[in-house]
């Protein structure tokens, strides 16, 4: 049976090229970049040429550049991060800080959960929705900053719809006003440029398993001036931002990957969102079914798809089954029964959202991969609903 892959939101292969420089560090070159010796340098000096690789790729400083262990990591070391740095200035307790943060209402639980827990604290959280199309009006955001707001995120792609955000008209507005504003960039990397001074950006956050790079290593772009207070003590790696010895293996296939990342591959990627759009065109034509976030602008690799009447877990198992992987979202959320929160804040009736998944592709997809996946779609679809 032949299996296809359309889950590439959740994580990707490792390219060849980027494993190729990754492998010398499991094995022969296995030194600590903090050590002082001979091995340790070796691995500092893969470290630093990866930091620049980054930078390279934001076209940024090296010194801007903080690596964590994950993208949940950068987005929690960005958000709490300046929180505890705000509560050091101010000489006071996480709990007398007070103040106000605005966010939109579809952000990875990675950005979401540490502004709710901010909220247990006396902080209070705008967030704002989407329209229809999945959308965040910029200028709602810019509506609800007050005085006392001190932190304003928004994602740049979002990772279930595949929508992009209006982020430089949001970042135009807080850098007038001097409010840090911190970007969520993790599924943009390969499929739009990802700039900080262009979007305004604070704080930015990549991870690279989402472009065909390793897991267990995340991006943080912290601006020149941004302070922040560690979240995990226990060193002073990457300016005293982070504990733990530095993943190596990863963090050079960190590099490797965004180098790739270059004008040349995103004009490249960008044809493919003919396979996008014939995959829909061919899904509508066949079934009944309705595309989420269709009236926005999004990303060339994601189809967030309505099938009424079917319920989306029983379909998943059935596709998978079949041999095609897809997903209902976000990979963090795996097991939960919960609808999906992206799609809710869209409007959408929750016996749509409940209907609704999400197929995204890898750079490798082909037109016969893309019709073979609509003949497993259509035939699953058809069998359920009889």
């Amino acid at each position: 049976m032949e299996r296809l892959y359309f889950d590439a939101n959740a994580t990707t292969p490792i390219h060849p090229e980027v494993y190729k420089k990754m492998e010398p560090f499991l094995q022969e070159e296995f030194g600590n970049p903090s050590s002082i010796h001979y091995w340790g340098q070796r691995a500092r000096n893969a470290l630093e040429e990866a930091r620049f690789q980054v930078a390279k790729f934001l076209h940024c400083s090296p010194l801007e550049v903080v690596f964590t262990g994950s993208g949940t990591e950068a987005n929690n070391l960005a958000i709490l991060g300046l929180v505890s740095r705000l509560a050091e200035q101010r000489e006071s307790s996480l709990k007398n800080l007070r103040g106000h943060c605005v966010v939109s209402a579809l952000e990875h639980s990675s950005v979401l959960d540490p502004f709710k827990w901010l909220e247990g604290w006396g902080i209070e959280v705008t967030y704002v929705a989407a329209d229809a199309s999945g959308r965040v009006d910029p200028e709602r955001i810019i509506a609800s900053i007050r005085e006392e707001t001190f932190l304003v995120s928004l994602m740049l792609v979002n990772n279930e719809t595949g929508v992009i955000q209006s982020v430089p008209e949001v970042g135009r507005v807080t850098r007038e006003r001097r409010i840090p504003f911190h970007v969520d960039a993790i599924q943009a990397a390969g499929k739009l440029p990802v700039v900080p001074e262009d979007l305004e950006a604070d704080l930015l956050t990549l991870a690279p398993h989402k472009a065909e790079g390793p897991k267990g290593v995340g991006v943080l772009f912290i601006r020149r001036g941004c302070k922040l207070s560690p979240l995990i003590r226990g060193g002073s790696l990457d300016g005293g931002l982070r504990g733990g010895t530095h993943n190596v293996p990863a963090i050079v296939g960190c590099g490797a990957t965004f180098a790739r990342l270059d004008e040349e591959y995103l004009e490249r990627v960008r044809e493919k969102a003919s396979l996008r759009d014939r995959f829909e065109r061919a899904l509508e034509e066949r079934l009944s079914v309705e595309v989420n976030g269709k009236g926005a602008g999004r990303v060339w690799n994601t189809s967030n798809v309505s099938f009424p009447g079917v319920a989306s877990d029983v379909l998943l198992v059935r596709l998978d089954q079949a041999g095609l992987a897809a997903s209902r979202g976000s990979a963090c959320a795996a097991g939960s029964t919960k609808p999906s929160h992206v799609l809710l804040s869209m409007g959408l009736d929750r016996s749509r959202v409940l209907s609704s998944i999400r197929f995204s592709f890898l750079p490798s997809i082909t037109e016969r991969e893309v019709d073979l996946a609509v003949d497993m779609i259509e035939e699953c679809v058809k069998d359920l609903r009889k």
